[in-house]
């Protein structure tokens, strides 16, 4: 099975590239879609991808690619419902009930047994205070948003059904921490064997997993110029890795990570 994370940065262009600064649109995500085919992915977990979001001209992001892609197997599941500039709060539904909203997604040209979602952090933004010696509260205090989403996936390959799980961790690197752990306790309740798949924003020194292994090793951040790995592909013990690596598309701020595996 060959897999692939991708933080798509809502179909941004990249950086260098002739359409950067472009407002994504249907075209711009056929264009992504093309590039993508020729990974050939049995399974792709993106993240940052738009649902009916105004930069992005309204589209439904996991739909399109699903369909370009042929990779009929998908679900898109939100962080928060709302406008990404705006109100927000997380959603009764992982999907937001198809409105406005923003998270991750996975396509698999594989079936799928069965989708699991756990919603992680909170509604409510937390305060964090800056050290330093500012006088505006700007420069005292800043928001940081928890609210994420872990998805798993029981997808059926040749060799027998596996859990693969997408998620997009914070910013902030003790809160991210925080919820890698969370992560793991929702992931110890699948059958195994499991792959774990995302941005963690967390270098993989950081990635402290006793039950997993570093499947993919390679600088994913930035696209213009690659010097750090927070995308990661983890896998559990049983798995075994033929062959990985990033690719710089034309799209977005981060290297797609890939991995090709098998299971017995």
């Amino acid at each position: 099975m060959r897999i692939a994370t991708f933080n798509i940065e809502h179909g941004e262009a990249a950086v260098g590239s002739e359409r950067h600064g472009e407002v994504p649109d249907a075209k711009s995500l056929v264009r992504l879609a093309d590039e993508l085919r020729a990974m050939d992915l049995d399974v792709l977990c993106l993240q940052e991808v738009d649902q009916g979001q105004r930069r992005s001209g309204g589209l439904n992001q996991a739909e399109i690619l699903s369909r370009e892609l042929g990779m009929h197997h998908h679900r898109f599941a939100a962080f928060f419902q709302g406008w990404v500039g705006g109100l927000r709060f997380q959603p009764l539904r992982s999907d937001a009930g198809g409105r406005m909203a923003f998270g991750i997604a996975t396509l698999s040209r594989l079936p799928v047994a069965s989708w699991h979602v756990n919603t992680m952090g909170r509604a409510v933004p937390k305060v964090k205070t800056i050290p330093g010696s500012g006088w505006r509260p700007s420069d005292r205090f800043a928001l940081v948003d928890t609210s994420r989403t872990l998805m798993a996936a029981r997808v059926v390959t040749e060799e027998g059904p596996v859990s693969v799980a997408n998620t997009h961790l914070v910013p902030d690197i003790p809160v991210a921490k925080q919820q890698l752990i969370e992560v793991m306790d929702s992931l110890a309740t699948l059958p195994g064997p499991v792959v774990l798949a995302g941005d963690l924003n967390l270098e993989p020194r950081e990635v402290v997993v006793p039950s997993m292994r570093e499947l993919a090793t390679a600088h994913t951040f930035s696209n213009a110029r690659p010097t750090r790995q927070i995308d990661h592909v983890l896998g559990s013990p049983e798995i075994r890795v033929r062959a990985s690596g990033a690719e710089s598309l034309s799209f977005s701020d981060h290297r797609l990570l890939w991995a090709d595996l098998s299971f017995q």
